[in-house]
C-alpha cells in the first residue's frame, strides 16, 4: 500500500511535495523575526557477500563542523542609531 501524496492547488500554484521545514508564502509578505533550518543524514547502499553474516548496521560520522547551517534567531536587520549628544 503506497502513502498518499501530498497535493494542493492555489489557483495556478501547484505543490506535489513538502520537505521538512518547509513554508509556502503568498503575497506580500515581510516574516519578523522567522527563521527556518533543517538537518538530515541519509544514506542508501547495500551489504552483501559470500559466506558473511551480516549481524548489525553500523555507521561513523566525522562532523567537524561547530555549526553546519548557522541560523539567528534575533532581527537581521540592524537596530537604528542614537545620537546621545
Amino acid at each position: 500500500m503506497s502513502t498518499p501524496s501530498t497535493v494542493i492547488n492555489i489557483f495556478i500554484l501547484k505543490i506535489n511535495s513538502f520537505e521538512n521545514a518547509s513554508a509556502v508564502n503568498i503575497g506580500q509578505n515581510f516574516l519578523a523575526e522567522w527563521s527556518n533550518s533543517d538537518k538530515r543524514n541519509q544514506g542508501y547502499g547495500q551489504n552483501s557477500g559470500d559466506g558473511v553474516d551480516f549481524m548489525e548496521p553500523r555507521c561513523f560520522v566525522d562532523d567537524k563542523d561547530g555549526v553546519d547551517s548557522p541560523s539567528f534567531f534575533h532581527p537581521v536587520m540592524p537596530a537604528p542609531l542614537v545620537n546621545n549628544e
